[in-house]
Order: C-alpha cells, then sequence, then structure tokens
C-alpha cells in the first residue's frame, strides 16, 4: 500500500514537470531563458519517470503490485523525451 501511494505521488510531480515543458512556448530561437526552462523540464521529468520505474521493480517483481504500475512512468518518459527532442530539433543551438 505505501509503495502505491508513494508511486502515485511520484507519478504525479513527473506529471507536472513533464506538463510544464509542453505548456511553455519560446517566442522564438532567441528566447534563451524559455528553451533552457524547457529543457531542464524535460529533463527532471525524464530523470523522475526513469525513478519512479525502478521504485516499481521490486514491487512487481514480488508480485505486490500488478505490471501495469509500469505504464505510467513509461508513458511520461517518452514525452518527456520527445519535447526535449523536438525542441533540439526545432531550435538547434
Amino acid at each position: 500500500m505505501i509503495s502505491a501511494v508513494l508511486c502515485l505521488v511520484l507519478d504525479l510531480v513527473t506529471l507536472y514537470a513533464v506538463a510544464s515543458s509542453f505548456l511553455m512556448s519560446p517566442r522564438g530561437p532567441w528566447d534563451d531563458d524559455v528553451l533552457t526552462a524547457i529543457q531542464v523540464s524535460s529533463f527532471a521529468g525524464g530523470l523522475l519517470a526513469v525513478l519512479g520505474g525502478l521504485l516499481r521493480t521490486l514491487p512487481v517483481a514480488r508480485r505486490w503490485l500488478s505490471w501495469w504500475w509500469f505504464l505510467p512512468p513509461m508513458v511520461l518518459l517518452l514525452a518527456a523525451i520527445a519535447r526535449f527532442g523536438s525542441m533540439d530539433i526545432a531550435y538547434p543551438s
């Protein structure tokens, strides 16, 4: 029970980081502050998603949690990678 609650809280924090990276939009290639904030936010979301996946490894292996508990961090990690990559392609430095 504690591991499920901890996973949900970590998923919410990860969702906030990834969603904030999608909600920010730079005014142009000269807007370095927003571009940096997007990259930091998506990178932090990716790190938190990896941490969330690692946190679930033991409970899923011991069958305390079902396998589908790996889906939220996986989806959030893919979204964070997509946002980080799209900013790198759209606004090369």
